[in-house]
């Protein structure tokens, strides 16, 4: 947790006048607190927070439900009754727990930012809009994934050559919007893309093992398939090594880039990458402190925001990357994203380029 005192400032007259404090963010992150074999995304996502929290002068509690979404409920319930509230609370819609959760903060004055996983249409229809039935729920911040499903397979096919693309793909669970919306992104590039089509969609259950086995079925079902993509690392690896077992010539790439992944696209051994999801939570908080400063996000970008930013890693800058992204002591100006620190109109433009090039001058 990082912590910010109040600060002041002495007057001619000898008397001390408070400034403004540092704003109280509470992350309800879904993830584990240490890795247990779910991946890292989730660690990531509260390291990059802390970040932006150091930069924009902001105090971040994160407190981790360890995969339980009843834990994150509890600890939904445990904050909306907080004497001394936050100003901000950050929740993700993990097991499709959101709905809940922010019927549960209602009861807080705390602003609600839900991000990563939206509400479901089901969802919203029970609970409503931002800023509408719960009016301290005050947006949302996803990525555009299906722009990035679209820009990985069109990547993806570019590799290819003259030779048409034959996609095997993988998805995870039916229930997770940002699942569908990958698997859309895709859709829609070999839609327009001539020869190309998918051989076959199959959802799993986000895991090495289950892609794994799926994979190794259906390459042998498809044998003339090209290429697979998967929705995030571990079943982008476990399709990896179905491929490596047959010994098939086919381009596997896919979501994600944590850095055992990464390592395989540095190596060659997998196309491509859409890399950046672990920093939405740093996103968040540049929102937050631009509307705590009185810059309402609402007017650039509108209060549901899907920001298009995530960026395709291959073989060529994976180790840049990695290096910059991953190493300890390296610096990421996540200030420059502000409005109210750079003044310009329009949406929020959270190019990952501008973050990578600040880091590389800084180390």
């Amino acid at each position: 947790m990082l912590t910010c005192a109040y600060a002041g400032l002495t007057g001619v007259s000898g008397r001390v006048f408070a400034t403004k404090r540092a704003p109280r963010v509470v992350f309800l992150n879904p993830g584990e607190a240490v890795q247990r074999g779910t991946g890292q995304h989730w660690q990531l996502v509260s390291r990059f927070m802390t970040m932006a929290a150091r930069t924009l002068d902001m105090q971040l509690e994160v407190l981790y439900a360890e995969r339980d979404h009843l834990l994150m409920q509890r600890q939904a319930e445990d904050v909306a009754r907080r004497a001394d509230a936050p100003d901000y609370v950050v929740i993700v819609n993990e097991k499709m727990a959101a709905q809940q959760m922010l019927k549960t903060l209602a009861r807080s004055p705390a602003k609600v930012l839900l991000i990563h996983n939206d509400l479901t249409s089901e969802q919203r229809h029970a609970v409503g809009n931002e800023r509408e039935l719960i009016p301290n729920w005050i947006g949302t911040v996803t990525a555009n994934a299906e722009r990035a499903g679209y820009r990985l397979m069109q990547f993806l096919y570019q590799q290819l050559g003259q030779h048409g693309a034959q996609v095997i793909g993988i998805t995870g669970d039916p229930s997770t919007p940002v699942s569908l919306e990958r698997a859309a992104g895709v859709d829609d590039f070999l839609f327009h893309a001539s020869n190309a089509h998918t051989c076959q969609l199959v959802f799993s259950d986000w895991s090495y093992a289950d892609s794994d086995q799926k994979a190794r079925v259906l390459l042998a079902r498809y044998p003339d398939a090209n290429v697979i993509w998967a929705a995030n690392d571990a079943m982008t690896l476990g399709a990896l090594d179905a491929v490596k077992a047959r010994n098939a010539r086919v381009l596997v790439g896919g979501i994600g880039a944590l850095q055992e992944a990464l390592a395989k696209v540095a190596d060659g051994s997998l196309a491509a990458m859409m890399a950046g999801d672990y920093f939405l939570g740093a996103w968040a908080m540049v929102l937050l402190h631009d509307h705590n400063q009185g810059n309402d996000f609402a007017t650039n970008g509108g209060l549901r925001q899907k920001l298009d930013f995530l960026t395709v890693i291959h073989r060529e800058n994976a180790p840049r990357y990695a290096d910059l992204v991953f190493r300890s002591g390296a610096i990421l100006d996540f200030g420059q994203y502000s409005k109210t620190r750079s003044p310009r109109p329009g949406p929020y433009d959270f190019n990952l380029q501008y973050l990578l090039d600040t880091a590389s001058r800084a180390s």
